[in-house]
């Protein structure tokens, strides 16, 4: 998946989330805004008592932090999700940086991933002028929850100031269950988010373990998830799909739960050969494949190399080569690997850049390579996506039963905004005999 190629939060963090309304997602944040226009250039730290109360390891929380510059764009940026992993005991976290020449508001808070109980207390937000070694704290309304969370406006869902979502599947609130201070925290609670539930299944193929988990009952639909996704990504496909379908999504080898071997390079034909060897195991001798970006490219992938196995392929926002991708977002991921690779202490950003190179290196197919695919291919995305329009366009014209759906006023996310309508597609497109 392009420019959401370490994770689709991070992505929706640095440029906020479009409309206020309630959306479905695997995480959600709890944030506080302040304007800070008189303390550019100035140090500051932010810190809270976190704990967590769940059996699953892989979900988690943190602290976030991002500031708003005066003229829209976003300056310091960090979610801390990424870089620890919170227990069952109160522990202080932090972020610290440096205010932006041009900033206007920092917007600071609490971050959650997947189901679980997840604790906050005692925000702090401290800062100095670079010339002193003294901290000076700038008051948090409701820094310990202590008061109703409801009747404040300081607090908001959400991950923009100006927009304000609610994140179905969590509850955000006060909670008297053994606080680090006073009689509240806060406690953000996920429930029921696929990619995490009890009934979820391990497959042992090519040297790996795929996490998988199946819904609904009748033909089979594949479903393939992005580049820095899960099978998390498909909670707005989920219900729908299985009310006629059984439903089959795999976290791709390094991703949610699967897991990867460090000694053989990630490329899109080490993943399909992972998912031949899984739907066998499956016994499943032919499915119809919905991929989303990468998971597009491994639709593709699987048509091309394993054409007995596939249906049809619904793919949505895909490129056959790196060039596929828009210029600036090219750009902007090749900037990303540097840093990561720079900053790759004890080996902590490997996976993010095996997942960069991975994007940037493949595919390397050929429009003429798109003959091979014989079955029904629905080839989609947004007129804002982040591959090029003619790049989409020429994909679904190499492909001999290709037909070509571009959403308007969409982008690479058009799955998640615009499900009904990105549903009702591909079921028809699948019904269609």
């Amino acid at each position: 998946m392009k420019k959401n190629f370490v994770f689709p939060l991070l992505f929706w963090l640095l440029l906020g989330y479009g409309q206020e309304r309630s959306i479905v997602s695997n995480w959600t944040a709890f944030t506080q805004a302040l304007n800070i226009e008189n303390k550019q250039n100035w140090n500051f730290r932010v810190t809270a008592k976190i704990r967590k109360d769940n059996k699953d390891s892989s979900s988690n929380c943190g602290l976030w932090c991002r500031i708003d510059n005066k003229d829209g764009s976003n300056g310091f940026f960090e979610n801390q999700y990424y870089g620890i992993k919170v227990t069952n005991e109160w522990k202080t976290y932090e972020i610290k940086g440096i205010i932006n020449p041009n900033a206007q508001t920092i917007n600071i808070g609490a971050f959650a991933q997947d189901n679980g109980d997840f604790y906050f207390d005692d925000f702090k937000l401290e800062v100095n002028d670079a010339k002193s070694k003294k901290w000076i704290e700038i008051p948090l309304e409701n820094s310990g929850f202590e008061k109703d969370i409801a009747a404040s406006n300081a607090w908001f869902e959400g991950i923009h100031s100006q927009r304000i979502t609610h994140v179905k599947h969590f509850t955000v609130g006060a909670s008297d269950y053994k606080p680090f201070s006073g009689n509240k925290s806060l406690l953000i609670k996920g429930q029921g988010i696929i990619g995490s539930m009890p009934d979820g299944k391990f497959m042992e193929v090519n040297g790996i373990k795929l996490y998988y988990e199946i819904y609904g009952e009748g033909e089979p639909v594949l479903m393939l998830h992005g580049n820095g996704q899960s099978i998390s990504a498909f909670m707005n496909q989920k219900d729908t799909f299985a009310k006629k379908y059984k439903v089959i999504i795999v976290d791709c080898r390094e991703r949610g739960k699967s897991t990867y071997d460090k000694t053989k390079e990630l490329t899109f034909d080490i993943q399909t050969e992972d998912l031949k060897q899984f739907l066998e195991k499956l016994n499943i001798k032919k499915t119809k494949i919905l991929g989303w970006s990468d998971g597009g490219i491994l639709a593709l992938s699987m048509a091309m190399k394993y054409p007995h196995m596939v249906d049809k392929i619904a793919c949505s926002g895909a490129n056959i080569f790196p060039e596929g991708v828009k210029d600036d977002e090219l750009k902007s991921m090749k900037e990303m690997l540097a840093s990561f690779t720079k900053e790759n202490k004890d080996h902590k950003n490997d996976i993010f850049i095996d997942l960069l190179n991975l994007d940037l290196k493949y595919p390397n197919w050929q429009y003429e390579d798109l003959k091979k695919i014989q079955c029904p291919s629905l080839i989609i995305a947004g007129d804002k996506d982040l591959i090029k329009t003619e790049h989409t366009v020429k994909i679904a014209e190499s492909i001999p039963k290709g037909q070509l759906a571009i959403i308007p006023n969409a982008s690479h996310y058009v799955p998640e905004e615009k499900p009904e309508l990105f549903n009702e597609l591909v079921i028809d497109f699948f019904e269609n005999k």
